[in-house]
């Protein structure tokens, strides 16, 4: 099996291909309209989902089958199509343009696989298992979705304040020290509203393993 490179992508006003306009492809254009991604919908019917979305101007629908050169402007494609013709002239275009492609459940056309994702705040945790089990990877989501261990994203805002204000000063805290500063016991005061102590009782225990002390005002 392929060995995947993990990486976010940035698809921000980047028009990306979605072929399909069933409940998959739905899905699918929810998922790039949450990242701000610009997207072009080919399929000659779309269920309602889609439809209202092309309605609303949030989606350009072409209402019609894909045609090679379809793939021009595209910066990533995903065929949510179960036309296996479709998905290989797809796929042909797609090395040939060196667009990104996701083939939904057909892994040896892809260039790129999704994960299963488990979001708080801030934080996303995608797992993948390259294809072997996608029943494995939601697995995971769902207990990470129930684990204590996601709630420390809602720590993210806290940490992301305190290493601006670290930044500022001149202090540089080394990783292991930043992990060590990260606790239960800071969570739990996030949790119950004490931002302020949180962010005081922080920032002293990262001063503390400071390796370049703050320079004055």
């Amino acid at each position: 099996m392929a060995a995947y490179y993990p990486v976010f992508i940035d698809v921000h006003n980047r028009c990306c291909i979605v072929i399909g306009g069933g409940n998959i492809g739905e899905e699918k254009v929810h998922k790039l309209l949450e990242c701000g991604a610009k997207v072009v919908v080919i399929s000659p019917e779309v269920n309602d989902g889609v439809k209202e979305l092309a309605d609303g101007e949030r989606v350009e629908w072409l209402k019609r089958q894909y045609q090679p050169g379809d793939l021009a402007d595209a910066f990533i494609a995903i065929a949510a199509t179960d036309d296996n013709s479709v998905n290989q002239l797809v796929a042909k275009e797609a090395r040939g343009r060196n667009v990104l492609l996701n083939v939904v459940d057909v892994t040896h056309l892809c260039t790129f696989i999704a994960p299963s994702v488990a979001r708080r705040g801030d934080v996303t945790i995608a797992t993948s298992t390259g294809g072997a089990s996608p029943a494995l990877a939601r697995k995971f989501r769902e207990e990470l979705s129930r684990s204590r261990l996601l709630e420390y994203a809602d720590l993210a805002p806290l940490l992301s304040d305190a290493r601006a204000e670290l930044k500022r000063t001149g202090a540089r805290v080394e990783p292991d020290h930043w992990q060590t500063c990260i606790t239960e016991s800071l969570l739990d005061m996030v949790q119950a509203g004490d931002t302020k102590g949180a962010k005081e009782t922080l920032m002293a225990q990262l001063l503390e393993g400071a390796t370049v002390a703050p320079t004055g005002d």
